[in-house]
């Protein structure tokens, strides 16, 4: 097979009127490929991921923004969620999301969309995969664009799901860019924040406010975006994050924005009411993605930007990243030209970032999903440094990749790439990459920081633990635990995810001698002990 890329015209040219009204941060994208093999070092890896979609997966035609890898029958595989439907900035023909689910390793994927999302077709811009109403089951929350009203699928007893829209979620038309699933008023359940584009062209509009609803724990949700969250428009977000940018353990939320002069960062007080820094980020225009994780090994959350850098080549649709280093309090400093130089980030019309240890040296490296250029991986030195490998796929080419999604799909211990397509004609097909380059993964998980509160019923444990990968997925861990022992005898608690790399769990008011640990998938294990308080 090819190591691929081919250049591509998206749909978005269209937009070339909406460009004047906001310069080039909202000029439509100009699409060019790029051939630029000495761009390529000797040194990096080639050939990670190998492609087997026409083995694994029926083919698909829609115009798809996202992809949500989750367990959706309980059997420990990771299935396929894709939130379908166009335009860029007019609502296009609605058209039915798809699910599908893994049979286990070299057998295709059998369609279940039906059995998920019903007959129904959207205009989705996100889906999530979650349990929203504690039963222990994954649930599907769909994000809907143009006006239309969002949707919850319950997973029931059986196996099945079951769509509970009217009972559980407002009655609201929204336009909604993407949504994050997060506990940020500390009660025990999973809330969302919504990005919501505001009525009409979101190339011309006023733009629309960060939604936030509350969860009762029982899956039903309410509008609190009023009372909770600053009131400010969002000129077209196509990501926001969940993101606790001060190591305090609780949710704050990073909103990209294409058409404003840069984001934002909302702070929680940790009751979930939230307030804008407005000089937490460097502002730059036509941001599309935050993407979190510590790059320099200092415990703190480091940012990983798309499309909002200078422009390359003339091109305006060609855009350097940023990359931009926490300082420990929740402020972000530019270290691009230091950490990112100009010949590894090489500017493309750019979607997506996803985080990975690529080559299990215990740093986190990343994967880049590109409409015009090649989908490429970024090797990290552990100190934060990036360099470019830009021949990791072997396939044909993927001219439309808007969403990308890691996850060991069959089993082997080495992380897969399932890549949602779209915008760009005759390219709609879904592809599915196998890590097959990829040595399995050998480095112990990160734990840290770990912290310990009273509580009314008992010691409250919280930790950030991930393997160096985002977002994290319950089936990239054995057990995440604290352990603990009493005059009575020890014991060991689960602990539970509560958003971005969070965990928490509740032990007895006189357990003594905490100590978090993580055993991922591969049977890695980091175990920390959790400082006193006073």
């Amino acid at each position: 097979m090819p190591i691929h890329y081919l250049p591509t015209v998206p749909r978005r040219l269209a937009l070339a009127a909406a460009a004047l009204a906001f310069a080039a941060a909202c000029a439509p994208r100009t699409v060019t490929g790029r051939s630029d093999a000495s761009a390529i070092q000797p040194s990096v890896p080639r050939a990670l991921w190998v492609e087997a979609t026409d083995a694994l997966l029926a083919p698909t035609a829609e115009w798809t923004n996202k992809v949500e890898l989750a367990d959706l029958n309980g059997d420990g595989r990771l299935d396929l969620l894709f939130a379908n439907g166009g335009d860029y900035s007019t609502p296009g023909t609605p058209e039915l999301n798809r699910a599908f689910y893994n049979m286990g390793p070299g057998k295709p994927f059998v369609e279940r969309t039906t059995e998920v999302f019903g007959t129904t077709p959207d205009i989705a811009r996100v889906v999530k995969a979650r349990d929203f109403n504690g039963d222990g089951r994954v649930d599907v929350f769909v994000g809907t664009t143009y006006q239309t009203q969002s949707r919850l699928y319950l997973a029931t007893a059986s196996g099945g799901f079951v769509e509970r829209t009217a009972s559980h979620l407002p009655a609201v038309l929204l336009s909604v860019g993407d949504a994050e699933p997060g506990d940020v008023d500390g009660d025990g359940d999973l809330d969302l924040v919504l990005a919501d584009w505001g009525a009409g062209n979101n190339m011309s509009n006023a733009g629309g406010r960060v939604q936030l609803w509350l969860n009762d724990g029982a899956g039903r949700f309410t509008d609190v975006t009023a009372a909770r969250l600053p009131d400010e428009l969002i000129r077209f977000s196509w990501d926001l994050e969940f993101v606790d940018v001060d190591n305090d353990f609780d949710l704050d939320v990073l909103v990209s924005c294409k058409r404003c002069g840069g984001g934002s960062l909302y702070r929680n007080d940790g009751a979930g009411m939230f307030a804008n820094d407005p000089r937490a980020l460097p502002q730059y225009t036509n941001n599309y993605e935050y993407e979190a994780m510590d790059l320099d090994g200092d415990g703190f959350l480091d940012l990983v930007t798309v499309n909002d850098g200078e422009i390359v080549g003339g091109n305006g649709s060609s855009r350097r990243e940023h990359v931009l280093r926490n300082n420990g309090k929740g402020r972000f400093f530019d270290m691009t030209d230091s950490w990112w130089p100009a010949s590894e980030n090489i500017g493309e019309d750019d979607n997506v970032v996803a985080f990975l240890d690529a080559d299990s040296d215990g740093d986190a490296d990343f994967v880049i999903g590109s409409l015009s250029g090649p989908d490429r991986l970024l090797l990290n030195d552990g100190k934060g440094h990036l360099r470019t490998a830009n021949q990791v796929f072997v396939g044909d080419s993927t001219p439309g990749t808007l969403g990308l999604a890691l996850g060991d799909l069959d089993g082997d211990g080495r992380l897969d790439v399932v890549q949602a397509q779209g915008e760009v004609k005759g390219a709609e097909r879904e592809r599915i990459f196998l890590g097959r380059g990829l040595s399995p993964d050998g480095a112990p998980p990160v734990v840290g920081p770990v912290a310990q509160a009273p509580s009314a019923n008992g010691v409250l444990v919280r930790a950030r633990v991930h393997d160096r990968k985002g977002p994290t997925l319950p089936t990239e861990w054995k057990r995440v635990e604290v352990r603990w022992s009493t005059p009575a005898g020890a014991g060991v608690t689960p602990l539970v995810w509560y958003g971005e790399y969070l965990w928490r769990a509740l032990v007895p008011a006189n357990a003594g001698g905490l100590t978090v640990c993580a055993v991922d998938a591969a049977g890695n294990e980091t175990c920390r002990a959790v400082p006193t308080t006073g």
